[in-house]
């Protein structure tokens, strides 16, 4: 990418999707937008509760003096899987593409990553707004626009002639799986004394000054 290029894509992409995304939160207006702040705010609050849920026992507050390993990749997956309806959506090979592509890539590199898949194919990302099933999607690119045929939230879409796979997202869904995954789990804390043992060594280990 060259300067040119690089600032391109500043003017005309990032500050864009900045205004699209966060400026709409404080300033909501319209209906649209909303792609990658949802996906990742409800990861990175998924981090959060993968933390609580899994907890922080002093075998791991040992061999982790520095606090550095309360919220791992494995606790977050691990919610996600008992948590999250319906389980045929969020089957665990699923969840380890989703959270890799779109926690990972949105937290440390603006976007969702792009994946391997198979030998030589990749998994691209693919956001949209609407319901659970959509008969087509269209989207815009860099290639004019693009539309897409029987979208399922949290699926792969496969493309044979191009090796460019897609695993989509709709936000709308996934945030009202978020909440249901949220109920579930303080349903169980409620009652439940090793899961209020696991929220208290991991939220005593989160306040603690460094």
């Amino acid at each position: 990418m060259s300067r040119d290029q690089a600032i391109d894509f500043i003017n005309n992409e990032l500050l864009h999707q900045a205004e699209e995304e966060i400026h709409n939160w404080i300033y909501p207006k319209k209906k649209t937008g909303g792609y990658f702040v949802v996906s990742r705010q409800i990861l990175c609050m998924v981090d959060f509760f993968g933390a609580v849920y899994s907890g922080y026992p002093l075998k791991e507050r040992n061999k982790d003096p520095n606090g550095n390993r309360i919220a791992t990749p494995k606790k977050a997956k691990k919610f996600i899987t008992t948590f999250f309806e319906p389980k045929e959506t969020y089957k665990p090979e699923i969840v380890e593409k989703f959270y890799d592509m779109y926690r990972n890539g949105l937290v440390h590199l603006y976007q969702p990553k792009i994946l391997k898949f198979g030998n030589k194919g990749r998994l691209q990302w693919l956001l949209y707004r609407g319901k659970r099933h959509e008969n087509s999607i269209e989207l815009g690119s860099n290639k004019g626009l693009l539309t897409f045929t029987n979208v399922n939230h949290l699926e792969i879409i496969p493309n044979k002639l191009n090796q460019k796979n897609y695993l989509t997202i709709c936000i709308d869904c996934l945030f009202e799986d978020f909440k249901a995954a949220i109920t579930r789990y303080r349903d169980r804390l409620y009652k439940t004394k090793s899961l209020q043992t696991n929220w208290r060594t991991t939220v005593n280990a989160i306040i603690k000054p460094r």
